[in-house]
């Protein structure tokens, strides 16, 4: 195997590792958006302020995982582009 086709497999890596990354972004982001849809939609299924808050501590736990997988996506892409300047 020669230097450009490792390169390309890095390359094949970063996009999955990004690709990988926004998708458990979105999904996160879903999650939280279909909650909060629930909460607002149907509050005698939801009921009290503890459940409401219970749910805002729930997306809160969400988005920091999407600050988490975004964080990991630019890091490749930075870390790729490191190599690539070599």
């Amino acid at each position: 195997m020669n230097s450009e086709d490792e390169d390309g497999d890095e390359d094949e890596i970063v996009d999955w590792t990004v690709l990988k990354s926004i998708q458990a972004a979105n999904g996160a982001s879903m999650r939280a958006m279909e909650e909060y849809l629930l909460v607002a939609t149907h509050p005698d299924v939801v009921g009290d302020s503890e459940r409401i808050r219970s749910f805002l501590e729930r997306s809160i736990e969400h988005h920091e995982q999407v600050i988490e997988q975004l964080e990991l996506a630019a890091a490749e892409i930075e870390s790729n582009a490191s190599v690539d300047a070599r």
